[in-house]
């Protein structure tokens, strides 16, 4: 009985002790996963700016070779 006691107890314990972790992990998890969505966003923006502002200036240079 004392060593079924013992198990309860450990079991209880393991449970709460998992709660709490989750309690305090997966908000943190979610921040992580948003900010680096976040940077994936805007690497994205800036790339695409790149892309058109090279676009623009080959445009450019080879309008200033023919005139």
């Amino acid at each position: 009985m004392r060593g079924f006691a013992a198990l309860t107890v450990t079991g209880v314990a393991g449970v709460v002790l998992f709660k709490l972790l989750a309690t305090i992990m997966v908000p943190i998890l979610g921040i992580m996963v948003g900010l680096f969505f976040t940077t994936m966003k805007f690497a994205l923006i800036a790339g695409v700016i790149f892309f058109v502002y090279s676009m623009i200036k080959k445009r450019k240079a080879a309008q200033e070779e023919v005139a």
